[in-house]
């Protein structure tokens, strides 16, 4: 019988050598990786062999199926399990990011990336073909929509979920009444007061266009009393004016990102977020003069109020987009847009259903539009 292979133990020197070598990586690789973390990096391109200091992006978007670009260039590390992107490596200075996909409008901002920190974004791609669910006053036995034989002609830019039921006849003996129209067209009839209201405010109104340039943007607008306010978690949208303003009514320590910048003096900050965004700065935390105090450079600013872009036409109602406290959704004079509060670089307007002369209202996470006779349901999601 063969013996039994007995395993030694490691000497005292070899076990010493070990150690020591042990102790020497982690020495070495303890300080890289702490770098490394910083945003610190070794340029191996540059002639030099320099070290530098990047800052990264992260890109969170609601819709599937998209692709985000920063400047031009495709991200592929997309998360799993989360429509986002973390982009790190950047160098310092202005970004492009572009999010797209089928059968959805194109998100844009450029944003400013420092050295140690990374900027967060959010985008939002709404549908370029109106989605709807048609909801009409009878429906048949089986709970299909009865519409004139015409109205597949009249909403044929549109796209629907459901099916209906044509017909040329007058009788209704045959059909049931939809009790969801009823609840709806009162819904919308007890709105009445509010778009009159609106409306009138923006017939009396004579401001000028929208424009992000002006130093007085949300601040000026601010200094009336709202007349008509919605509130949603820690978020307050007021009509004031004939301005619709984001409000900003939670913990200071929990307010969205985008309330915020990264102070680096007025000129650079305006170059970075936008002049409109250090007008507001400026206004509400105090003058040019103050903010260019050095013991601000490098310090989190954050401004309480955003005025939401109306594209130089009059408000006729507005609300939170269904379940969000950072997209207004707007009904002005040629249609229903959806517009993002975050007004660094600018905010993006996307077009949900376009039309004059509609009736809206927003009730339970649904959109609610009436186009002349008919009422339906407008959906965020394509089909």
């Amino acid at each position: 019988m063969p013996p039994r292979p007995v395993i030694e133990p490691l000497s005292f020197s070899h076990r010493r050598i070990v150690f020591i070598g042990s102790l020497l990586i982690f020495l070495t690789a303890v300080p890289l990786l702490v770098f490394y973390a910083m945003g610190y990096r070794f340029d191996f391109s540059s002639e030099l062999r320099n070290i530098h200091a990047v800052g990264g992006m992260y890109v969170s978007a609601e819709v599937e199926d998209i692709a985000i670009y920063v400047d031009d260039e495709p991200v592929e590390n997309m998360r799993v399990f989360q429509n986002a992107a973390y982009v790190q490596n950047l160098e310092a200075g202005l970004h492009q990011l572009h999010v797209q996909g089928e059968e959805v409008h194109t998100w844009v901002k450029v944003l400013p990336v420092y050295a140690h920190f990374v900027t967060e974004a959010a985008s939002f791609n709404m549908p370029q073909t109106p989605q709807m669910r048609l909801i009409t006053p009878y429906e048949t036995p089986d709970g299909v929509s009865v519409v004139d034989v015409n109205a597949t002609a009249t909403f044929a830019f549109a796209s629907s979920t459901s099916a209906w039921y044509a017909t040329t006849t007058k009788a209704t003996t045959s059909f049931s009444i939809n009790t969801e129209y009823v609840f709806v067209a009162d819904l919308i009839a007890s709105s009445t007061a509010e778009y009159e209201a609106l409306q009138a405010l923006a017939a009396e109104a004579t401001t000028e266009r929208f424009r992000f340039g002006q130093p007085t943007s949300t601040q000026a607008v601010a200094t009336t009393s709202a007349t008509t306010t919605k509130r949603f978690r820690d978020v307050e949208l007021s009509e004031i004016g004939g301005e619709v303003v984001a409000t900003w009514r939670g913990e200071a320590d929990q307010i969205p990102y985008y309330y915020c910048v990264l102070y680096s003096g007025p000129a650079a900050t305006a170059l970075g977020y936008g002049s409109h965004v250090m007008a507001d700065l400026a206004l509400e935390l105090g003058t040019t003069t103050d903010l260019m105090d050095k013991t601000l450079y490098d310090t989190r600013l954050c401004r309480n109020s955003i005025r939401v872009d109306r594209i130089g036409q009059s408000v006729q109602y507005f609300n939170f987009l269904p379940n969000s406290e950072h997209h207004v959704v707007m009904q002005l004079q040629d249609g229903v847009y959806v517009v993002e509060i975050d007004d660094r670089s600018w905010q993006n307007v996307q077009l949900l259903y376009p039309g004059d002369y509609l009736e809206m209202i927003v009730e339970n996470g649904s959109i609610y539009i009436k186009d002349g006779e008919y009422i339906f349901e407008v959906l965020t999601e394509t089909i």
